[in-house]
């Protein structure tokens, strides 16, 4: 299903605990990520002192991509 992105003109959505354990497949992942092929869509950014709030944000329905908690 990953592939589809990659290599067709379908878009593919990866949701939440999805588990990829397989080291190739992560370096698959990895190129195909620097080389611009596939894009994470990230809607907001949290520092860990607000994970409070990027819970209350997802919880809302509103987002729109990966939010993502940053740490110093």
């Amino acid at each position: 299903m990953g592939w589809t992105s990659a290599f067709g003109i379908k878009k593919v959505i990866f949701g939440g605990g999805m588990a990829i354990e397989k080291k190739e497949y992560l370096l698959i992942f990895k190129e195909l990520a620097e080389a611009e092929v596939i894009k994470p869509v990230i809607d907001k950014s949290f520092p860990f002192e607000e994970i409070t709030e990027a819970h209350r944000y997802t919880d809302t329905g509103r987002k729109r991509g990966n939010v993502v908690i940053t740490m110093d």
